[in-house]
């Protein structure tokens, strides 16, 4: 996607794994399934780490 509005739709895509991977991070460990609140925690991590890379530069499109 190009533009600043394709910026904000991927951001906002790897806000959405981030949240959801948190979440479940938090469900599964809650109901005892390390091994999937690991892998849980690994997309949260993942997200956090593109959601740093795709930051959009707001100040350059005034």
């Amino acid at each position: 996607m190009e533009g600043r509005h394709g910026n904000l739709i991927e951001t906002g895509a790897y806000w959405l794994l981030y949240v959801v991977s948190v979440s479940g991070a938090l469900l599964h460990w809650r109901l005892g399934n390390e091994f999937l609140s690991g892998i849980c925690v690994v997309a949260a991590v993942l997200g956090a780490l593109l959601i740093g890379r795709c930051k959009p530069d707001l100040a350059a499109h005034r």
